[in-house]
């Protein structure tokens, strides 16, 4: 199940991307058009729907970790998708520049450092556990989340933005003190993750990492969520990233030093996750400085694509 947030003139509304080829499926009038088909009258499926399905990706984890309901909506809609049961109403566009971040506004969102090889190609064998580097990372500010489609603001105080391409995690339930064993359980699922820093920032501020990460669009996520039955191996997923049509970086899930399960129990040592809160692992090597002017373009293997002009924010 593909989740995507797309904005309208009523507001971001959260939807199906992987329905109706070309369109967006909104999940509460999905919602509502499933209740009535069952009979219920349209008021009470309009009530219905709005304790069901929430305004943001966090707020349906919060009720429903596992997006039981909302999965069943789902599978409502596949099997109607041909039948006109999905009508106008249930329908958006799917213009790439009307998306948001599907990961609405999570309470943390936290950056894996130095997770991956600096010199390694896909495929490199990974060094002896007791050489792995110690795990290390950052709070990113939650302002910093942007579309799919956005623009990535090049601050006037920097030379020295560079984008990473990132598989983000997403938590589905309340998590503290995760062992290896139990901490998929808590993953909702899957995002890419578009991780931006300013190096000659944070050299100016003592070697801190937050001030840098934090700009405005630094976080630039989508197209979708997807939930990890899409997934077959998190471990195995292609990274690459294009500036101005030119490959840049190219790499693979399979480089991380530190496996998904042991940077959530790591990070839960210390920190209480929420539903919606996001841990994005890491990225492989070959990423660099962009320039205004610059398009970027990053994809991972079953999580979609982005695409971003850089434009000077001055």
């Amino acid at each position: 199940m593909k989740i995507a947030s797309r904005r309208t003139p009523f507001g971001d509304r959260l939807c199906f991307a992987d329905v109706v080829p070309g369109h967006l499926v909104d999940i509460q009038a999905a919602s509502v058009r499933r209740a009535e088909t069952a009979g219920v009258h349209r008021d009470d499926a309009l009530a219905r729907s709005r304790h069901v399905v929430l305004g943001d990706l966090p707020a349906l984890l919060q009720v429903d970790p596992d997006l039981g309901e909302i999965r069943r909506v789902h599978d409502w809609a596949v099997d109607h998708a041909g039948t006109g049961e999905l009508d106008a109403d249930c329908l958006w566009s799917d213009e790439p520049a009307r998306l948001g971040t599907p990961l609405g506004r999570p309470r943390t969102v936290w950056l894996m450092l130095a997770n991956f090889p600096r010199g390694a190609r896909p495929g490199a064998q990974q060094p002896p556990r007791g050489e792995r580097p110690t795990m290390r990372g950052c709070l990113k500010s939650v302002s910093a989340l942007a579309g799919p489609r956005d623009d990535l603001l090049h601050p006037a105080i920097s030379s020295k933005v560079d984008p990473e391409v990132e598989l983000g995690v997403v938590v589905g339930r309340r998590s503290r003190h995760l062992t290896q064993a139990d901490a998929l359980n808590a993953v909702a699922g899957y995002v890419l993750f578009c991780d931006s820093g300013s190096r000659d920032v944070s050299e100016v501020d003592g070697g801190r990492m937050d001030r840098a990460k934090g700009f405005d669009t630094y976080g630039i996520t989508g197209p979708w969520f997807v939930t990890p039955d899409e997934i077959a191996d998190p471990y195995d997923l292609p990274i690459r990233q294009w500036v101005n049509g030119a490959l840049r970086q190219e790499g693979s899930t399979a480089q991380m030093f530190h496996t998904i399960p042991e940077q959530l129990a790591w990070l839960t040592e210390a920190i209480t996750l929420a539903p919606g809160d996001v841990l994005s692992t890491g990225t492989p090597p070959g990423h660099g400085a962009v320039e205004p002017g610059d398009l970027v373009r990053g994809e991972i293997e079953g999580l979609g694509v982005i695409e971003n002009k850089v434009v000077l924010d001055d």
